[in-house]
């Protein structure tokens, strides 16, 4: 059901069943090749599992470029939204002018929701499965904010108006903070990367370079010392 619901996020026409037979047969393929390069059980293993994740890994980049999509398209979306309901439009109407007028993906996105709310959907289901299509922290704020203004009443205008105030700034900061990190996030990548490049690049131009750490039990240790020690150093330059 998560992967289901992943698959939806990500407007993917992937199956459950397919994504995961993908995987298992990345995960065979993968550790036999490296079987044959470097035979050791717990390397053949962890690149095999680490191959079986790609078409997790692609999905879960899919359902992130679509998010930020929309987040990026959801400020002009509620300002939008705000002028309509200004104008004298109803709360459906302003949503169909959404769907008609927006950025995509919001314009399917708030089509669907019309499309709900057409069909006698409440517009609190009609947010909350939103939310589901779409898990965005932004997204979430305006939910809560149009929920909130149904119970308790007020000027849904103004609501927007504020809402769409802390978007804009919660974009900028992120904008900022990715800016700041930038060099120490890809300085991580570098670092981890380097032996693993390295090694591969020396036995290419040397073949058989590094094959007493393959077959030498002491040439194992090191190997998995190494390995811990990458992951470890990552993890701490991720932190």
């Amino acid at each position: 059901q998560a992967l289901q619901t992943r698959i939806l996020q990500a407007n993917s026409t992937s199956s459950a069943a397919g994504l995961i037979l993908a995987s298992l047969g990345l995960l065979a393929a993968g550790s036999a090749i490296t079987r044959f390069f470097a035979p050791m059980i717990l390397i053949d293993l962890g690149v095999g599992a680490a191959l079986s994740l790609l078409p997790f890994g692609l999905l879960s980049w899919k359902s992130s470029k679509r998010v930020n999509a929309f987040n990026a398209a959801l400020p002009e979306c509620i300002d939008m939204l705000a002028r309509a309901l200004r104008a004298g439009h109803s709360v459906v109407g302003a949503v169909e002018m959404l769907a008609e007028n927006a950025r995509e993906p919001a314009a399917s996105e708030f089509g669907e929701v019309f499309h709900q709310l057409n069909l006698g959907l409440p517009m609190r289901n009609a947010l909350l499965q939103l939310l589901d299509r779409v898990p965005s922290a932004d997204l979430r704020v305006l939910v809560t904010a149009t929920m909130v203004q149904k119970d308790t009443g007020g000027n849904l205008v103004e609501i927007l108006e504020r809402t769409v105030f802390v978007i804009r700034e919660r974009l900028r900061i992120q904008g900022e903070i990715r800016v700041e990190t930038a060099q120490g996030r890809l300085t991580g990548w570098i670092l981890t990367a380097l032996p693993v490049v390295m090694m591969v690049l020396l036995n290419l131009v040397n073949p058989g370079y590094s094959s007493i750490l393959f077959h030498d039990p002491l040439g194992r240790k090191l190997v998995y010392t190494s390995l811990g020690m990458l992951a470890m150093g990552g993890f701490v330059i991720r932190k």
